[in-house]
């Protein structure tokens, strides 16, 4: 059996609501910035730095905390976990979001352990600002960060690569991976680009499904994606 390796995405994924929006939404002004990305009038990297600016100047990294530790995971995710755990499957968080709210949700659930990529909050002149953790120049998708760069460099050549999401920061990350669990924009973006995948509401879906696979041997590399890997490599 070959090394399986999966990717995750955080918010609306392991997290029930995008905590992201939802901390922009209590503490910064996020109607008003998403317009503006919406109609094109800021990159995904400039949205994220306006959101963090309207932070209110006030607020604590301790009441972030505080704020996230309320928010509810997807309620079979760590029964996931333990099958992963089980079963030497590798599995890594790669989000768009902040390390000021993951990092706590995390550590509530007792799953700081796992493998996490976000960017960072920091705090500067008064002001909050995002550090992006894996940008390049190469990699022109819809997110502030790589989750591309993460997933093959996380990887092995050989891995059957797995990549879990529901937004547009997860779009490139996806095509980059041979079994592919989609839903809301994700789903609709395999849908159009004609991208195979499984529908999926809640991590018992992708046990039930994964679980059948490795015990039926149905888990190969995707071709399209496995030659979409090394072409990055060569781009990078």
């Amino acid at each position: 059996m070959k090394t399986i390796s999966i990717f995750s995405d955080f918010d609306s994924t392991i997290s029930i609501l995008d905590v992201g929006d939802e901390l922009f939404k209590k503490y910064g002004d996020f109607d008003k910035h998403y317009n503006n990305f919406i109609t094109g009038l800021y990159d995904i990297r400039e949205l994220n730095k306006q959101l963090c600016n309207s932070l209110n100047n006030n607020l604590t990294f301790a009441e972030i905390t505080s704020f996230a530790i309320k928010q509810e995971i997807d309620p079979f995710f760590i029964k996931f976990i333990s099958f992963c755990n089980n079963n030497n499957i590798n599995f890594t968080i790669v989000s768009d979001g902040y390390d000021a709210y993951i990092k706590p949700i995390l550590q509530h659930y007792q799953l700081d352990y796992l493998p996490l990529f976000c960017n960072s909050l920091i705090r500067k002149n008064n002001f909050f600002e995002p550090h992006f953790y894996g940008a390049v120049e190469g990699c022109k998708c819809t997110t502030a960060s790589c989750k591309r760069n993460v997933v093959i460099n996380n990887s092995n050549n050989e891995d059957i690569i797995i990549y879990i999401g529901d937004g547009h920061t997860d779009f490139c990350g996806a095509e980059h991976s041979d079994v592919i669990f989609a839903k809301l924009r994700l789903a609709t973006y395999c849908n159009k680009n004609k991208i195979p995948h499984h529908p999926y509401k809640t991590f018992f879906d992708i046990y039930r499904i994964l679980d059948s696979r490795i015990k039926n041997n149905n888990l190969h590399q995707r071709h399209q994606a496995k030659m979409k890997r090394k072409l990055a490599f060569q781009i990078e």
